[in-house]
């Protein structure tokens, strides 16, 4: 047995010749339908080619898992790359802007507006450096030669976040004769990233889709979202408008001690479009409630308290009910979801208490109003009984205000209704965009840690239940609001990187989060670090950094 090593995959323990490639390995044992997009050892990602020396855990990465995800993104972003240079020509750019529905948004700089058949052009490229398995080299160079090599082909953006690091060195992947550097690792070649789709939504703006984390291996289908798109472009029109498109901007505006400014232009950028939601609310003379919704960590409550301020200067009486107040008592939790752990599920809200409140508040009865002590898992009766007259109208915020089984009986005309979510036009470089899921979860690492008990690993851990139940309790009502309100501060991930950082460096390598949050940290390595006494106090960051004046 000496030439034996024990490995233990899939829970169970096999015996293999020592220095046996993962390569083979993978090949012998990967029973699934679909490739193999990166795979573990001991809880790190590793190269195909590394030997199995000596007794290991493996764990294998596929497109619908949370590490495999990411690295498919990454590998298919670098294919379409490849493919629009050998397709359009070198000096085409491409540019990915955002995150949307499922997939990320990015446009295309020709001298020529496309067409659909310039779109099946592009796909059949794509599909070609696919089925050619080409290998994602991974090459490791100086800062320096880094840095010039960007300079040379004239990807500034790409310099001056090189130059912002401490690294000597720095990882780039050659695919062909291309060389490119994303903040996760790449698949080993481009026939493990199969499937994807492109929905041109015309003058060069296109969406690229590819597998969602779920228990399918499959492509989801696009839904459009016009006011999202228009909440991104006007937010990005904004900051082209003071010459800011990337972190190195941002970073810029550090080091030469203008950051303090611009962090006052942009809370005063985000309080004028809630003035404006008041003045919108305002004109329509017939709303009642107002709907707050949005996903985990998007700012809810200090959008409701805002917009709450600015309606009274239009003479209005507000009253404010959050949804977290009206969960069922612990003992009257469905078992099943707890047992699941699926605390983002709807079922655990009193729908029906809520329901009855909100009816006998309309017709100006008094009600008893609780607030729920998480501690003990239980509502409590502690004030007076309350009522509202004409001129009053109730907020209503939380994940699910948008869900119609919380306002039966009540007329959609009285009802006015936001989704709120950080939608950054802000972008790393051309090719690496700032993910709205990634900001989310750094605000709530935070958040929890800071307010919630919670420690970096057990956050990490149920992100994705977390995601699961917004796709299935939020998204899906999207589509009937009357407005969106962008929550991204532009400036936030400088702040939140000061309170971020030690919480993810504590993630052991030994954890299976581990690979996550080195991601994370990786990618907070970009941003210079900003001090949180130059956030204002009514600041939306303040609900995850705390010292906020809405309590």
């Amino acid at each position: 047995m000496k030439d034996k090593i024990k490995i233990i995959f899939n829970d169970k323990k096999q015996y293999i010749s020592k220095d046996m490639t993962l390569r083979d390995f993978i090949k012998e044992n990967n029973d699934q339908d679909y490739p193999v997009i990166g795979v573990k050892m001991d809880g790190e990602i590793v190269s195909f080619d590394d030997k199995l020396k000596k007794d290991a855990k493996i764990e294998f990465l596929y497109a619908n898992d949370l590490d495999g995800n990411k690295i498919y993104k990454s590998g298919i972003k670098y294919i379409l790359i490849v493919a629009v240079h050998e397709l359009f020509g070198k000096k085409s750019e491409i540019y990915f802007e955002h995150s949307i529905d499922k997939g990320i948004c990015f446009t295309l700089k020709l001298d020529n507006i496309l067409d659909d058949n310039d779109v099946k052009k592009l796909k059949a490229k794509m599909k070609k450096l696919i089925s050619l398995d080409l290998p994602f080299k991974k090459i490791n160079v100086t800062k320096k030669d880094a840095i010039n090599y960007y300079l040379s082909i004239n990807e500034k953006e790409k310099a001056a976040t090189i130059q912002g690091t401490l690294d000597k060195f720095i990882v780039m992947y050659r695919l062909k004769d291309y060389y490119n550097y994303f903040y996760t690792e790449m698949p080993d070649s481009t026939g493990s990233v199969k499937d994807f789709d492109i929905i041109y939504l015309g003058t060069n703006k296109f969406v690229l889709l590819f597998p969602v984390i779920s228990d399918k291996y499959e492509i989801p289908k696009y839904t459009h979202y016009p006011l999202n798109m228009r909440a991104f472009s006007e937010y990005k029109k904004w900051i082209s408008s003071l010459e800011i498109s990337n972190v190195a901007d941002i970073n810029y505006l550090v080091s030469h001690n203008k950051i303090e400014d611009f962090i006052r232009t942009n809370e005063l950028y985000l309080q004028k479009n809630i003035l404006k939601e008041a003045e919108k609310i305002y004109s329509r003379d017939n709303i009642k409630l107002v709907l707050i919704a949005g996903p985990s960590s998007s700012g809810k409550t200090t959008t409701s308290k805002k917009l709450s301020l600015a309606l009274k200067t239009y003479g209005l009486k507000i009253f404010n009910i959050s949804i977290d107040d009206y969960y069922l008592n612990h003992n009257q939790m469905p078992k099943e979801i707890i047992k699941k752990r699926d605390f983002e599920s709807i079922d655990l809200i009193d729908t029906k208490l809520l329901n009855k409140h909100l009816n006998k508040l309309l017709n100006h009865e008094k009600v008893s109003l609780p607030t729920y002590d998480f501690s003990l898992g239980t509502k409590e009766y502690n004030s007076k009984p309350v009522s509202i007259d004409d001129k009053t109208i109730i907020i209503i915020e939380g994940n699910h205000a948008l869900n119609p089984k919380l306002l039966e009986n009540i007329s959609s005309k009285t009802i006015y209704k936001i989704y709120v979510s950080p939608f950054s036009p802000l972008t790393i470089d051309r090719h690496n965009h700032l993910s709205t899921l990634d900001m989310r979860l750094i605000r709530r690492i935070v958040r929890d840690n800071q307010f919630r008990a919670t420690n970096v690993e057990e956050t990490l851990k149920m992100w994705q239940a977390v995601r699961n139940g917004e796709e299935e309790f939020i998204f899906p009502y999207m589509k009937d609001v009357d407005s969106v309100l962008n929550t991204s501060l532009i400036y936030e991930l400088g702040v939140l990187k000061v309170y971020a950082e030690p919480l993810l460096y504590s993630v052991p390598v030994t954890s299976p989060l581990y690979e996550e949050a080195k991601r994370l940290i990786e990618f907070l390595k970009i941003f210079y670090p900003i001090p949180s006494e130059y956030v204002e106090k009514s600041s939306l960051l303040r609900e995850f950094i705390g010292g906020s004046i809405f309590k």
